[in-house]
């Protein structure tokens, strides 16, 4: 993997450099004297000014410098200047650049031609390099700290360093963009993660952070969408599959933010036994064994559609043919499957070339299985009415994922050809629509009203082992994250539906909160007698900073649904915030954040985080800034966002 760079002109320091080096073409090791073309050559001056004035000069003063190749005899040693205090400057973009950044795969621009205007690098008159002199480069290796070389180049004012070396050493993060002006420009950051900031205050029925950017089904670490309940399946810690219930909790969440956030979706009613009667095909004139009728059922005071045909696909089924529907990808129906009837979606995906695909739901137990171009999810074998949503771009994408044929699926290339029913079986409200965003976060809330234990919380059914030896987890731990995500979605819940069942079931939650980590519950101390709720409750303690704030902001949700003051909800939220506000300054490193503090507990190297935690850091502070007047809160996110862009804390 390299970063490649071409034509730019840099000024600054990186890390504790205060000196400036050189941009080489296409960021790799050269070979062993390998020439450096003119074209090829990108200069970081001493000299901000004629730095600055070099990138997109044209011209006035003197002419621009040339650089040429050849030897550079009685050369003079380069002095590095090592300036003491705080590392100035930021990276270009900070904290508005994309979310990550993809290097690119060895190659990939390997052989492309940048624009290049004349040659010339350097200002317009004056400076360094002015007045249309040549400036000859050649190569040097560079030592780096006597214990590698690079391949480096000079001149006979600057050193010019490979930024994929700088990439990997100080990880700074680059890409070459096209600005407004069609003008190829190097973009420079210190890190890969964006800062969110919160659009007004807090509310506990509003969107949840940042949460509407989430695609929590489409990441690599869901195996799939359960077939019988509808939220995730986690491969994280089992690549066999669990429902976690952090994951479950996020993936209902971000549904519920989408939902707030979104356009109402485009939908299209199929089939509703009424009003809307699509046209179903039989393709069975002889034998009279294919049935579609619609009548009134009495139990559901509605009308619907009965389907009567032979449960095997090879006998064909009843079929809806719906081609002329595109970017319609999620479906949804009302369905009472008799005996072992199943339904069927035909696909066509569009990539190098037109493929069919089936997603066959089947009255079985199994959560996934893949036959060549036929994926199955299992329905479970429970009787009664149902309502089924599945996306269905994302059920294609698993499949592929489970039989390694693809990763990642377009939208785009994907279209719904039909959809088959096999069996005897009831269908009422048939729709396919863009999003269906409260049926998937009511899936996520109706699992936590199934699932949560006596003790009111939702056990860990895998083993975690953090540092082996030290910090371990046996199955059916708590998550004070789990505990705290879960309350804020059935906060949510209580009052989108107005049913008591959801927040009463927030309100069980906050028992764990009580207990301490050693006995099976999430609390715990840092000396000094400050509460911690634990995202892992390990002995000794870990104090997670992301999952603590998870969980306070739980409490707090829960302890606004209800109005009171002295509700337990509210005294586990203030001494939370309480400890936050005294144990922040042990997270902050003078260049980031920590992601727990094992480094103290159990004497290990520091946990630093990496950028994407740091900057939920920093949102989550925000965030609770948002609702709590303290200083210590805004202050220490403006410090910490100050860090995504290069800035350090004061040396001595």
């Amino acid at each position: 993997m390299r970063v490649t760079v071409r034509g730019l002109v840099l000024v600054g320091s990186v890390g504790v450099m205060a000196t400036t080096v050189l941009l080489l073409t296409q960021c790799r090791q050269p070979p062993s004297r390998a020439p450096l073309s003119p074209r090829d050559s990108v200069v970081v001056r001493s000299d901000a000014a004629a730095a600055a004035a070099a990138v997109g000069s044209s011209g006035g003063g003197g002419g621009p410098p040339r650089l040429r190749e050849g030897p550079q005899p009685h050369r003079t040693v380069l002095q590095t200047s090592h300036v003491h205090g705080a590392a100035g400057g930021g990276g270009v973009g900070g904290a508005g650049v994309e979310e990550s950044y993809v290097e690119e795969e060895d190659g990939t621009r390997d052989q492309q031609t940048l624009p290049h205007q004349d040659d010339t690098v350097g200002g317009a008159g004056g400076g360094p390099g002015g007045g249309g002199q040549d400036l000859v480069v050649s190569e040097i290796p560079c030592v780096i700290n006597q214990a590698s070389t690079i391949s480096c180049r000079r001149d006979d004012q600057d050193v010019y360093v490979p930024f994929d070396f700088l990439h990997h050493y100080f990880e700074v993060y680059g890409r070459v963009l096209v600005d407004e002006g069609g003008t190829e420009v190097f973009e420079w950051s210190h890190s890969y993660s964006k800062v969110y900031e919160p659009q007004g205050p807090y509310h506990p029925y509003g969107t949840f952070l940042n949460f509407q950017l989430y695609n929590v089904e489409a990441r690599d670490r869901v195996k799939c969408i359960s077939g019988t309940e509808g939220v995730p399946i986690s491969t994280q810690w089992k690549s066999s599959g669990h429902t976690y219930p952090i994951q479950i909790a996020q993936f209902g969440l971000s549904h519920y933010c989408r939902h707030l956030a979104e356009p109402p979706p485009n939908r299209v009613i199929l089939e509703d036994g009424h009003d809307h009667r699509a046209k179903w095909h039989t393709d069975d004139a002889t034998t009279g064994t294919k049935k579609a009728w619609r009548t009134h059922d009495p139990e559901q005071n509605t009308h619907v559609l009965k389907i009567s045909s032979p449960e095997s696909p090879s006998s064909g089924g009843v079929t809806l043919r719906l081609a002329s529907l595109p970017d319609l990808l999620v479906l949804s129906l009302n369905i009472l499957l008799q005996h072992n009837a199943s339904f069927s979606v035909a696909l066509e995906y569009k990539d190098k070339r037109s493929e069919v695909y089936f997603l066959h739901y089947v009255r079985s137990n199994t959560l996934i299985e893949v036959k060549e171009h036929h994926i199955f999810y299992g329905l479970g074998d429970s009787i009664g009415w149902r309502r089924i949503t599945r996306n269905l771009a994302i059920d294609l994408q698993k499949g592929g994922a489970v039989s390694k044929k693809m990763k990642k699926v377009s939208k785009s290339k994907v279209k719904v050809l039909s959809l088959t029913i096999y069996g005897d079986c009831t269908l009422d409200n048939v729709t396919l629509s863009t999003s269906e965003h409260l049926h998937h976060f009511y899936d996520a809330a109706d699992w936590l009203l199934a699932h949560q234990d006596s003790r009111g919380g939702w056990p860990i059914a895998v083993s975690r082992k953090i540092v082996p030896g030290k910090l371990e987890l046996d199955s059916g731990w708590y998550s004070a994250m789990a505990q705290g995500q879960a309350m804020s979605l059935l906060v949510r819940a209580g009052y989108h539906s107005g049913n008591p069942r959801y927040v009463e079931a927030a309100m069980r939650a906050t028992h764990l909160f009580t207990k301490d980590a050693r006995n099976g519950g999430v609390r715990t101390y840092f000396p000094g007698n400050n509460v911690w709720y634990e995202e892992y409750p390990t002995t000794p303690s870990l104090f997670v900073l992301n999952g603590f704030i998870y969980s306070l902001l739980g409490l707090y949700d829960l302890k606004e649904s209800q109005n009171t003051a002295n509700s337990e909800a509210a005294v586990l939220f203030e001494e939370g915030m309480t400890s936050l506000k005294k144990l922040l300054p042990l997270f902050d490193t003078g260049s980031g954040s920590m992601y727990d503090l094992r480094h103290f507990t159990i004497h290990s190297p520091p946990n630093l985080a990496r950028w994407d935690y740091h900057t939920t850091h920093i949102t989550q502070l925000l965030l609770l800034a948002s609702i709590d007047a303290d200083p210590v809160l805004a202050s220490t996110a403006k410090r910490w966002k100050s860090y995504v862009v290069g800035k350090r804390a004061p040396h001595n």
